[in-house]
Parts: C-alpha cells; sequence; structure tokens
C-alpha cells in the first residue's frame, strides 16, 4: 500500500504497509482478483490517512486550546503569576503525560525557587529550595539560552551529577527545559518529565517553548501590575499629606497625623 500526501506544491509517496492474502491451493491470482486487491489496499490507504489527519487535526486544536487557555488566565491574573504557572502545568500534564514537573525560578539572590510544580517536585520541593542555582538543569538551560531534551536520562553523558541520584531513587525518566528568558536574561525554566522515558516530539517540544513564553508573560505582567499599584499608593499617599496641609496651615498636627 502507497500513501500520496501533497504539500507547498510537492508530493511525496512511500510504502506504508501491505496486504497479504493466500488461499489453500496453488494456482495464480486472476487479474480482476489483483484488481480488486489493489482497490482494497488503496482502501485501506484512505482509511490510514483519514485517521492520521483526524488525529492531527485533533492533537493541533488540543495545542491552540490549552495556549488560549494559558492566554485567558493571563488575562484575569493580572496581579499574581502563580494561577498562570498552575494553568500551564495542567496543559503539560495533560498533553504530554508529564509525571514530574515545574516552574522554577531564580530570585533575587540568585538562588532557584519553585514557582509551582506537580508530582514528584511536590514532595522534593520543600526540603530542597531555594537551592543554588549552580549544577542544576536549569543553569545549564539558562545559561546556553535554549531548550534543552534529553530522551533517556539514564544513558545521558551531560547531566548533572545529582540526576544521577534521582535516576537512582526514582527511576529512569525523559526530560525537556525550556528556559524563561526576558529581555535577554535567564529567570527560570520549565521542567517536564515523564516515566518510563519517551522522546519528546517536536511539536511537543514547540509547544513547551510556547507556554515558557506565555510564563514570562505572566512573570512580567504581575511585576509591572504590583510596580504600578506600589507606585500609585505612594502617589496616593503624598497628594493626601499636601491634601492636609493645605487644609491646615495653622496647625502641624494633621499633618503628622497624616504622615502616620
Amino acid at each position: 500500500a502507497r500513501r500520496g500526501a501533497s504539500g507547498r506544491g510537492r508530493r511525496v509517496t512511500g510504502g506504508i504497509g501491505v496486504i497479504f492474502v493466500g488461499r489453500g491451493s496453488a494456482g495464480e491470482f486472476s487479474e480482476k482478483e489483483i484488481a480488486l486487491l489493489k482497490t482494497f489496499a488503496d482502501q485501506a490507504v484512505i482509511a490510514i490517512e483519514n485517521v492520521r489527519l483526524f488525529n492531527e487535526t485533533k492533537e493541533a486544536l488540543e495545542h491552540q486550546t490549552a495556549t488560549s487557555d494559558v492566554l485567558e488566565v493571563i488575562s484575569e491574573s493580572m496581579a499574581d503569576a502563580t494561577p498562570v504557572f498552575e494553568k500551564i502545568l495542567d496543559s503539560c500534564e495533560h498533553l504530554f503525560g508529564a509525571s514530574d514537573l515545574g516552574v522554577f525560578l531564580i530570585d533575587a539572590q540568585g538562588r532557584l525557587d519553585a514557582g509551582a510544580c506537580r508530582g514528584g517536585f511536590s514532595d522534593w520541593v520543600p526540603g530542597h529550595y531555594p537551592r543554588p542555582l549552580a549544577g542544576t538543569m536549569s543553569e545549564l538551560v539558562v545559561r546556553e539560552g535554549r531548550l534543552r531534551h534529553w530522551p533517556d536520562v539514564e544513558q545521558a553523558t551531560d547531566v548533572p551529577d545529582y540526576i544521577r541520584g534521582v535516576v537512582e531513587r526514582s527511576g529512569n525518566f525523559a526530560v525537556a527545559v525550556a528556559p524563561l528568558v526576558w529581555e535577554g536574561r535567564g529567570i527560570g525554566t520549565l521542567d517536564v518529565m515523564r516515566k518510563p522515558p519517551r522522546a519528546y516530539s517536536e511539536k511537543e517540544l514547540g509547544l513547551l517553548a510556547t507556554f515558557a513564553d506565555q510564563a514570562v508573560i505572566a512573570i512580567q505582567n504581575a511585576r509591572l501590575f504590583n510596580e504600578t499599584k506600589e507606585a500609585l499608593e505612594r502617589q496616593t499617599a503624598t497628594a493626601e499629606v499636601l491634601r492636609v496641609i493645605s487644609e491646615s496651615p495653622t496647625d502641624v498636627q494633621p499633618v503628622l497625623n497624616a504622615v502616620a
């Protein structure tokens, strides 16, 4: 059975399987039987391609819906990025079949802390974070400024030493880590693990990068919102003191009360 798929002006063909027909007595199949068998092969290809297209369309719709859902939460949670992190982890858990996942942020002291986590990370984080950034997967990814993917951590030669201990304790896994980057500076990572190890597809890695970008948007939105709110509170406070000064030119006590 051969498949023909057109795209951007080109046509790609290739064998994808066979139909085998045998019978108990020796003898050639007739031309009509061979022609009918070819028709059945073509029909099998149509069925296979229908299923493939349906599943690809369904997957694309799920991915689009997931990113849209995250954007909706971003618009509804301007002051706090945590609900956005939680929605991103919901989507990663569902779409990637992830077992352990989290958003990790670099704090003002340069340490790595958890913004939100699920699965085994939930048990591990309380006693081990915040922790030094040095020697972590996050440090490696932030330093390189690109998403890293380890399909089989046990076989990998370039993972940090502490990951070996994680494999010994919890078993082998696949992991993808996307950097959170703002104005060229790494501010954290989005880590997604799954067991047993199974490589992430290019589509999954692309979606993970999109989620990382959305996490950065949420972080910066919350920062700007809170900075603006703080500036407005300070401006309001100074304006209130000025109002009391103008209303009490002969007595300083009301002004001192307003300052207090």
